[in-house]
C-alpha cells in the first residue's frame, strides 16, 4: 500500500491545512512543466502527489485509508486537482479610499495561476479634474 503520508512528506496528525499546503508545495515542484528535463519522472511523481492529496484531503478517503479499508478513488485527473487548487485562490477586492484622498477613488486587485505563472492585475480609478482615469498593471511572476 502506498504511503499517502510519506508521499506528501507530513505526518499522520498533519491538519488539512497542512496537507494542503505539502501538497501546493510539492505539485509546483514537480508539475511537468517546470521539468522539462526530467518530464517524464517528474510527471509520475506529481500523479502520485496528487493522488496522496485526493484521498488525504477528503475525510472519509482519509478514515479509511487510516483504518486500512478499501478508498474510494476517482483517480481525478492530476491537472484537475491542481487547477481545482490552485484556481481557487483568485482573490478580487474593491476599496474605496475617498476618504483618505481626494483624487483616489479605487483599487481593484486579482491574482491567477496559469501554468507556472502568477498574473496579478491592479486597476485603480483616479478621479481628475478632468474626469475619471483608470490605469491597469499587470505583473507576471514565475512560480
Amino acid at each position: 500500500m502506498k504511503n499517502y503520508y510519506e508521499i506528501l512528506e507530513i505526518n499522520k496528525s498533519a491538519s488539512k491545512d497542512e496537507i494542503k499546503s505539502a501538497y501546493k508545495k510539492l505539485a509546483l515542484k514537480y508539475h511537468p512543466d517546470k521539468n522539462i528535463t526530467n518530464k517524464e519522472e517528474a510527471e509520475k511523481t506529481f500523479k502520485k502527489v496528487s493522488e496522496a492529496y485526493e484521498v488525504l484531503s477528503d475525510n472519509q478517503k482519509k478514515n479509511n485509508y487510516d483504518n486500512g479499508s478499501n478508498i474510494i478513488f476517482n483517480g481525478q485527473n492530476p491537472f484537475d486537482v491542481f487547477d481545482n487548487i490552485f484556481k481557487q485562490h483568485h482573490h478580487s477586492f474593491d476599496i474605496n479610499v475617498n476618504s483618505f484622498s481626494s483624487n483616489f477613488s479605487s483599487v481593484s486587485t486579482s491574482t491567477r495561476i496559469v501554468g507556472n505563472q502568477k498574473i496579478t492585475r491592479t486597476e485603480k480609478t483616479i478621479q481628475t479634474p478632468n474626469g475619471t482615469q483608470t490605469t491597469v498593471e499587470e505583473k507576471i511572476e514565475t512560480i
